[in-house]
């Protein structure tokens, strides 16, 4: 048998091998860009949901401290009258 055939042989499997490597790899990656892009996702959705939450609670507080101070003012107002 020719060598040189012989050795050209090998190299052409060597190379198709690669090339099936390569092909799982890109694959693989393709599955993890994908994963990530729906996990980006996600992250947003929930960072937007958390916006929302903290600023209904910023609101909520507020409210509940105007409503507090006008308690608190109603009833410094009553304490200082004369009873009738």
């Amino acid at each position: 048998m020719d060598w040189k055939a012989l050795r050209e042989r090998r190299h052409r499997r060597a190379r198709q091998q690669l090339h099936v490597e390569y092909a799982a790899i890109n694959s693989m990656l393709d599955q993890i860009n994908s994963c990530l892009d729906h996990l980006e996702e996600k992250n947003d959705y929930l960072h937007a949901c958390l916006k929302e939450l903290l600023e209904s609670n910023r609101q909520t507080r507020l409210e509940f401290q105007q409503q507090s101070e006008q308690q608190n003012m109603e009833a410094d107002g009553q304490g200082s009258q004369p009873p009738v």
